[in-house]
């Protein structure tokens, strides 16, 4: 059995805030991820009397929270736009707390491999604050990075000195750009905190479509299998874009990873 508990980013599921919480609860799922970038739950538009009250609606359905979602839907890539970045990231940590997580998803982008470049410091030196400044508060941010290799990504996360930048692991994300998800475990699993979880297949035409976990390419078993040896402590957070009928299908994955 999977030794850790299941969850659902809530926005997979297409309901209203207070509906997707109860049917997440419903469904007998542990934790909800909800993302803090739209809609109500912003540092600037949740107050601190609606914090208490999302907190209180969590609670009252016997929920936890595994995660705030905070991508920005941009990376570290352009330098202007990084003191944006890194005060807005900051301001969800905060957020994050008053919520009681300490799990952040944040969007890093491609990592630059150069390591004497002028923007490879720019992109460590932001990276290395924010992260610091998570560190400090108890928090990790569960980084979404794009790379080539382990090795690259490895090194990259090994020079930033700090705990505060770890990965959320996504095996489909990884099968799609060829990579090995059992491999990627053995390489980085000190660095994994948090997990987003989708599946994916080829249809006739070659076009790839989401559907059920189970159901596409992710070796489901041998990923949790592998990742549980590790000594993994978070969730197992099932994460649908695109699947019809959202829920039924969730349902499904959930069931399936429940037999493990």
């Amino acid at each position: 059995m999977i030794k850790q508990k299941t969850g659902v980013v809530l926005e997979s599921l297409r309901l209203r805030i207070k509906d997707g919480i109860k049917t997440a609860s419903t469904l007998g799922f542990k934790g909800i991820q909800i993302d803090a970038t739209q809609r109500d739950i912003t540092p600037e538009n949740l107050s601190h009397t609606g914090r208490r009250e999302l907190r209180r609606i969590i609670d009252l359905n016997r929920l936890e929270l595994c995660a705030l979602g905070g991508e920005l839907g941009i990376g570290f890539i352009n330098e202007n736009e990084f003191d944006f970045l890194i005060n807005r990231i900051k301001a969800i940590i905060n957020l994050a707390l008053d919520l009681q997580t300490n799990i952040i998803t944040v969007q890093i982008g491609s990592i630059p491999t150069e390591t004497d470049s002028t923007h490879w410091h720019a992109v460590n030196t932001a990276l290395g604050e924010i992260g610091r400044h998570a560190e400090n508060y108890g928090c990790r941010l569960a980084a979404k990075i794009s790379f080539d290799n382990y090795s690259t990504l490895k090194d990259f996360l090994k020079s930033l000195y700090t705990e505060g930048i770890r990965l959320i692991y996504d095996p489909a994300s990884l099968m799609i750009n060829n990579l090995d998800p059992i491999k990627g475990i053995h390489e980085l699993h000190k660095y994994i905190v948090h997990t987003n979880l989708w599946d994916t297949r080829q249809t006739e035409e070659g076009r790839n479509i989401e559907v059920s976990i189970g159901e596409g390419i992710i070796p489901a078993e041998e990923f949790i299998t592998t990742l549980e040896s590790t000594g993994y402590h978070g969730f197992y957070v099932i994460n649908s874009k695109t699947m019809q009928q959202p829920v039924e299908n969730i349902k499904k994955g959930k069931e399936f990873l429940d037999r493990f």
